[in-house]
């Protein structure tokens, strides 16, 4: 199996959100990252204002922005040409 880029790993986590908001271990299990390396790629998509951290109730969930809808289209149209 080849090693994904962080592109790639942060593309996959978009995907995986545009279905609706998850929590981190569903998040993880669905764009295939270690939970404990989670983090690693959330923490640039909040900052960038792709994802959202919200609470539902008592537990954490993310869920894509309008503008990481935006970003996934552009992912979604570039990167299966380069890969």
């Amino acid at each position: 199996m080849r090693n994904r880029s962080k592109v790639v790993i942060c593309w996959e986590v978009l995907r995986a959100l545009a279905s609706g908001p998850q929590g981190p271990s569903r998040l993880a299990r669905v764009a295939n990252v270690p939970f404990d390396r989670l983090d690693e790629y959330l923490g640039p998509l909040v900052s960038a204002g792709l994802v959202r951290r919200e609470a539902d109730g008592e537990r954490e969930v993310y869920r894509v922005t309008p503008e990481g809808m935006q970003a996934l289209g552009d992912l979604d149209r570039v990167l299966p040409k380069l890969l």
